[in-house]
């Protein structure tokens, strides 16, 4: 039984750890019910001044996401052609942000 509670443990103590680390490229992430890859360029974001900056490139915002710049609320879009949506929006559970093809906004105009 000791030996069983231990592996129990070990188990749970790889799972937290398992969610952060980025996906293998064997398991081709799924992001919105498509293959396609994380947009590389044109990231756009609202400051809280309500002053739009960019276009950034993928590798930026990975980089400022992994310091921890982007609040969930934050306005964000891949596409100059898309609404602004918060950054959670864009990367909902399971999705990984900046890895996964983010879940773009649908357009008013093509909901009929």
């Amino acid at each position: 039984p000791v030996q069983q509670q231990q592996q129990q443990q070990q188990q749970q103590a790889r799972q937290p750890a398992r969610q952060q680390q980025p996906p293998q490229p064997s398991q081709g992430v799924q992001g919105h019910g498509t293959k396609l890859p994380c947009p590389a360029t044109g990231w756009q974001y609202v400051d809280p001044k309500q002053n739009i900056q960019g276009p950034f490139s993928l590798l930026e915002m990975q980089q400022w996401n992994s310091m921890g710049y982007f609040r969930a609320d934050l306005p964000m879009r891949c596409d100059s052609k898309d609404q602004f949506v918060p950054f959670a929006d864009l990367f909902p559970h399971p999705l990984i942000p900046f890895q996964s093809y983010p879940k773009r906004p649908t357009r008013l105009s093509s909901i009929r």
